[in-house]
Parts: structure tokens; C-alpha cells; sequence
């Protein structure tokens, strides 16, 4: 029995031994963990910081005098626009597109030439005002202006929308010039 003994001894300390060392790595892992949570904090809130600063100047832009301004006459240039097609006034409509339109009279249609390619799209008719909606507008820089409208449907027991979206361009006397749309 005594023979056994000093293996019983070695067997102990090693175990005891091996316990003191996953204590120590276990530690170890919690401190890592806890370092790396506290920089994910610290880039969250880098982020938070900027995202914030995005927020603030977002909403100085929304404010901005001069984007109401293009926003106020791009959308008064496009129900101009669609009363025209509507009442089939083409001078108007040629009156305030860019060169990039090119309204076809026998066909009904224009044509909209834009970064190397064209598409033909038909004069607008049958509007009824009462089924627009305003879906928003985007100014991609201080020469270019999107407005996206919709028409609300209703056929056969079936709803829907048609999507329209109407492209202006700034002429060099700075007057906003009707670029063509699509649907």
C-alpha cells in the first residue's frame, strides 16, 4: 500500500496543478473578453458620435433654404408639366426641357437621350389629380433634381401604383430645366 502512495502524491499535485492552470487560463480569457467588449463600447460609440453628426447635418440640409427653394419649383414645374401633356400643350413642355428631350407630336411620345443612350416614353394623359401622391425627391448635386411621384390604380377590383420619376437638370442661367422622366 505504501508503494502507492507516492503516485497517489504525484497524481494529486498534478491535478491540483492542472486546476491552478485552467483557473489561470480561464482569467485569462475573462480579461481578453473584457478588453475586447470594451473596445467594441468604444468603436459604438465612434460610431454613435457619427452617426449623430450625420443626423444633425441631414436635417440642416432638410432645412436648408435653397433645397426647399429647388424642391418648391421642381414640384410646381411638374404638375406644369403634367397639365401640359394632359391639355396637350407641347410648346410649354418644349419651353422648359433640356436639350435631352425631344417630344415627338405625330407620335405622342419623347424621346430622352441620357449618358449615351435614349428611351422614348409616352405624353402623360388621363391624370386625375386626386390620385397622385408626393413619394419623394432626391438632389444629387446642386444641378440635378429627382422627384418621385406615383399614381394610385385601381382596376378590376385590383390596386396598385405606377411609379414616375421626373429628372431635372439646372440650365447655366440656373433655371431648372425638365430632363425627361420614366415610369
Amino acid at each position: 500500500m505504501y508503494k502507492f502512495a507516492p503516485f497517489l502524491l504525484s497524481l494529486t499535485f498534478l491535478m491540483t496543478g492542472c486546476s491552478e492552470t485552467d483557473k489561470s487560463s480561464d482569467a485569462l480569457k475573462s480579461v481578453e473578453l473584457h478588453e475586447e467588449n470594451i473596445q467594441t463600447i468604444k468603436e459604438l460609440r465612434e460610431e454613435n458620435a457619427r452617426l449623430q453628426e450625420q443626423i444633425i447635418q441631414l436635417q440642416e440640409n432638410v432645412h436648408s433654404e435653397e433645397l426647399r427653394d429647388n424642391l418648391r419649383e421642381t414640384l410646381n414645374m411638374t404638375f406644369k408639366l403634367i397639365d401640359a401633356m394632359e391639355s396637350g400643350d407641347i410648346a410649354y413642355i418644349e419651353s422648359v426641357s433640356s436639350p435631352n428631350v425631344v417630344i415627338s407630336k405625330n407620335s405622342s411620345t419623347m424621346i430622352i437621350y441620357n449618358a449615351g443612350h435614349s428611351y422614348e416614353v409616352d405624353i402623360l394623359k388621363g391624370i386625375q389629380w386626386d390620385e397622385f401622391e408626393f413619394r419623394g425627391y432626391d438632389q444629387k448635386d446642386a444641378d440635378h433634381f429627382m422627384l418621385f411621384i406615383a399614381k394610385y390604380i385601381t382596376t378590376k377590383g385590383s390596386e396598385g401604383n405606377i411609379a414616375y420619376e421626373f429628372s431635372f437638370v439646372r440650365s447655366p442661367e440656373g433655371n431648372w430645366l425638365f430632363d425627361g422622366y420614366i415610369s
